[in-house]
């Protein structure tokens, strides 16, 4: 009797560091649905996931979560996925419900708050759109002072960007909504993401009702994690880890090819 209770004690030990090491091997990440296409929501999106190594997300995609995915299962993680608008993804991630956000550029007041991977995910470059039919003469956002200039939430351009005064800069929630308002003259100009907003108005066949201005700045954007959280700063460093085996095997190659062609 003494050894049967010995070997079920032995046994449930060997479970239950089974199961802890497997409960270690996931990160939690949270991120945004409207980044084409960088990260991309579809009509069967599920909100909350949880995808298993060498699985993929059920209406979700995006060159930027490839890339996530990839580097974290190349490490042998599992991955829980929060996905929701950028406000809230920001919001669940500073409250420590979520280990990692992104992707996520830098500007001061994200630095207080976050440590950022070592390796970027993506890059965004900063411009202005307007109307096609805009007089407007641009010389750096000081020609803005005055404009009502739409803006997503909580979305970074840039140091220079929140700096400015004089700016009247409108919140709202996705990229087509600035478009429209443009379009119906309930803004004089909309500041965005090159690849991400010229993703939109090809999509949209709406191109040509806009035109862009010069660039005003660029961000690599990255995994960032809040500085007071040891676990998700260590997850920062698998991520690193992971990517760059997918530089040395080929498969970076072959997902900015899947994206953006040759």
């Amino acid at each position: 009797m003494f050894k049967m209770k010995k070997k079920f004690t032995v046994y449930l030990l060997f479970v239950i560091i089974t199961l802890n090491a497997y409960a270690a091997k996931t990160v939690d990440v949270a991120t945004l649905f409207d980044y084409a296409p960088y990260c991309m929501g579809e009509k069967n999106i599920k909100f909350n996931q949880h995808i298993k190594v060498g699985e993929d997300a059920l209406g979700f995609k995006g060159y930027s979560w490839d890339v996530l995915r990839e580097s974290y299962h190349a490490m042998g993680y599992d991955i829980g996925l929060s996905i929701s608008p950028w406000a809230r993804a920001m919001h669940v991630t500073k409250n420590g419900s979520v280990d990692i956000l992104f992707p996520t550029g830098k500007n001061k007041k994200r630095e207080k708050l976050f440590n950022y991977s070592k390796q970027s995910i993506n890059e965004a470059i900063f411009l202005l759109y307007t109307k096609a039919n805009s007089t407007l003469k641009w010389d750096g956002l000081k020609s803005l002072k005055g404009l009502r200039i739409a803006v997503i939430r909580d979305f970074n351009f840039g140091d220079e960007w929140s700096q400015t005064k004089g700016i009247v800069k409108i919140p709202i929630n996705g990229i087509l909504q600035g478009f429209r308002m443009l379009e119906a003259n309930r803004i004089d100009g909309f500041i965005g993401y090159e690849d991400n907003w010229d993703y939109v108005l090809n999509k949209e066949d709406i191109k040509y009702k806009f035109k862009k201005f010069p660039s005003f700045g660029t961000s690599s954007e990255y995994l960032v994690a809040l500085k007071s959280k040891q676990k998700a700063n260590e997850l920062l460093e698998i991520f690193d880890e992971g990517k760059q085996k997918l530089i040395i095997n080929g498969k970076l190659e072959q997902i900015k090819t899947k994206w953006f062609g040759k």
